[in-house]
């Protein structure tokens, strides 16, 4: 592939070429000054040998006036496109925040933004197939920010017609009639790591093609990698052809079950088992939306305390029966209360309290705490029964008065921790002692 030449200060019609913003395989891309409505605006200077290509001139000019049509707020605008001698360009909004990629570069991104920017996407792809278009070249690098972090897909140089599964407006399996067939079945055209498998096979693509592709830039943005590295078309059909990558739900860290598993079901290699349109997309997407974090009050707190409290006392006393010493009957009953507490942190990763209350236990910022952390945050909180019972024994049995001390300030110690770590209120975001230890924040359960 030749080298670009440079157009910089140069004029395109009524449009000034002041500095290159990026460059990609199908040409460079300008900030650039309309001169006659006095605003900037970014100019895409396609490669001069594609420029000279009468098949390609024609399809491009085709395609941008297609993309032209859809008029939203997350696609980028096409204003003009024209010819100067063998210089073909675009003219399009400009978009001042940097790619996507720019903005990894620069530091994680949170779930909570990824997922915003996934809706934004999927909107705007939305709109591309009711107007008949799917993108084909879905990736970080297509996406742009703008300066209010909102979202929006650039770069239709590889769009085509779209075989339609969308319900919006279009019945499936329908063609645009006024867009021409800018495909033939059997052409590969895209980014490797970002195409599904049916792109690299070069068969008839549809919306689900771009699903996928929107599934791969969204895994990447999560993990730091796309589904595969593959460069080439072979690799890239190597990829497919093997075992499947591990799923995300299992490796997500930080990010909800809910939106891992949407970036899966994207990924699905068998075309029919992703969503099958848009809609069923962004159904799935507002089900893993980010829900409102409400700290929960002291009262119903306590009451969660006072749930899980009374299993042991329940347990201790259902015990007298059968005979045994103070002692075996404490540990009887902590061991029921561990089951108790383990089936809440494996099954509603709360207690059981906290949940019959409607509470959930998550992090400081509303996101997932594993089952260990909840299992061990709720031993920690009710120790204070094991050491209240023994003090019961200390007691009431031949203990040495040592023995009876210690016992005495484990008990005292252990039910500062547990009151204060349930009800005690010591910031404004109710975050208590035990919330503090383990990481963790008791919120009202919001569907």
């Amino acid at each position: 592939m030749t080298a670009l030449p440079s157009h910089s200060g140069r004029s395109l019609h009524h449009f000034r070429l002041d500095k290159g913003l990026a460059e990609g395989g199908m040409g460079r891309v300008y900030l650039g000054f309309d001169l006659s409505l006095q605003r900037p605006v970014a100019v895409k200077v396609i490669r001069p040998e594609y420029a000279l290509e009468p098949s390609f001139v024609a399809r491009f000019v085709r395609e941008a006036r297609a993309q032209a049509q859809i008029i939203h707020a997350n696609v980028v605008q096409v204003f003009y496109v024209g010819q100067e001698g063998d210089t073909l360009f675009m003219v399009m909004e400009l978009v001042e925040g940097g790619s996507l990629t720019e903005q990894r570069r620069q530091g994680p991104i949170d779930w909570k933004t990824a997922h915003r920017y996934f809706v934004a996407l999927a909107h705007g792809l939305k709109e591309a197939a009711r107007q008949g278009l799917i993108h084909r070249d879905i990736k970080p690098d297509n996406v742009l920010l703008d300066r209010f972090g909102e979202a929006h897909l650039a770069d239709f140089g590889l769009a085509a017609p779209v075989m339609s599964r969308e319900a919006v407006t279009l019945p499936a399996m329908a063609v645009n009639p006024a867009l021409p067939t800018l495909t033939q079945v059997g052409s590969v055209m895209g980014s490797p790591p970002y195409m599904s498998p049916e792109q690299a096979a070069g068969d008839v693509l549809d919306v689900r093609s771009d699903i996928y592709a929107l599934g791969a830039t969204f895994l990447e943005v999560m993990t730091g990698a796309p589904p595969t590295s593959a460069s080439t078309l072979v690799e890239l059909q190597r990829f497919h052809q093997g075992p499947p990558p591990p799923p995300l739900v299992p490796r997500r860290g930080a990010v909800p079950a809910a939106f891992a598993e949407v970036i899966d079901r994207c990924l699905e290699r068998d075309r029919s088992k992703r969503y099958q349109n848009y809609d069923e997309l962004l159904e799935a997407l507002e089900a893993a939306s980010p829900k409102p974090v409400i700290d929960a009050g002291a009262l119903p707190r306590a009451m969660a305390w006072g749930i899980d409290t009374s299993v042991f006392v329940g347990a201790l006393l259902g015990a007298a029966p059968l005979g045994i010493g103070l002692v075996p009957r404490v540990a009887l009953a902590f061991g029921v209360l561990l089951a108790w507490l383990l089936a809440g942190a494996l099954t509603v990763r709360a207690t059981p309290g906290l949940w019959m209350m409607r509470l959930v236990l998550a992090g400081p910022d509303g996101e997932e705490r594993s089952a260990v952390r909840i299992f061990s945050r709720g031993v920690v909180q009710h120790l204070w029964l094991v050491f209240g019972g023994l003090a019961l024994a200390a007691l009431y049995g031949s203990w040495s008065s040592s023995g009876q001390a210690l016992v005495l300030a484990s008990l005292l110690m252990t039910t500062a921790v547990s009151v204060m770590g349930s009800v005690a209120r010591f910031s404004a975001s109710r975050r208590t002692l035990l919330d503090r230890l383990f990481g963790t924040r008791v919120l009202v359960f919001v569907r």
